[in-house]
């Protein structure tokens, strides 16, 4: 594997793990319990943690392969890219969700920020890395 693929899917996977914690983490904390009954409370926190970290790295990857394979490594392609997986899965899905599970809109609006924060960041890595 090239050296600049694997440096960009890095970067990606620490920026959006970044984003990731600001939007999940940060913002709106004190809204989760609104509806405590929907969040998990047994077992390990620290696994679903690094079961999240795994995630993104494989997020990171998949789209800077994608972006390699669709010839959109340039900032404003990469930017693209970006825009539209966020219009194609996470939004859809998170405002889907929302729609069925008790969960509180400014969290529901909050991921789907991060979402689309986490996949511009990785758009930036790909662009400055590859």
């Amino acid at each position: 594997m090239d050296w600049h693929v694997f440096a960009a899917s890095i970067v990606g996977a620490i920026l959006g793990s970044i984003a990731d914690w600001v939007f999940a983490g940060v913002l709106f904390h004190g809204r989760y319990q609104r509806h405590p009954e929907v969040w998990r409370t047994t077992g390990s926190e620290s696994l679903r943690i690094g079961g999240a970290q795994v995630l993104c790295l494989w997020t990171s990857v998949a789209f800077v392969a994608l972006a390699v394979m669709l010839d959109r490594t340039g900032l404003s392609g990469a930017l693209q890219l970006a825009a539209m997986i966020w219009l194609i899965a996470p939004l859809p899905l998170l405002v889907t969700n929302a729609l069925f599970i008790k969960i509180d809109a400014l969290v529901t609006a909050s991921h789907a920020a991060g979402w689309l924060v986490k996949l511009l960041l990785i758009g930036v890595a790909t662009a400055i890395f590859v």
